[in-house]
């Protein structure tokens, strides 16, 4: 299985883990954002992101 990602609409940066998404918390819920131009990122791709599994040390969900 291919890990998700997605291709910003604004700067082209693909965009692989929450650490390249910026978000606001709002009355209608999350609103994500490219963290390196601003465009918004649709919300079912950016949630997908937020919860990607890297696998790292610090990465402590099983």
């Amino acid at each position: 299985m291919t890990e998700p990602s997605h291709r910003c609409d604004g700067c082209g940066a693909t965009l692989g883990s929450k650490d390249e998404l910026d978000h606001e918390s709002g009355a209608g819920g999350r609103s994500w954002y490219c963290r390196y131009c601003g465009t918004a990122v649709p919300g079912i791709v950016a949630e997908k992101l937020s919860h990607r599994r890297d696998g790292s040390a610090t990465d402590r969900r099983s």
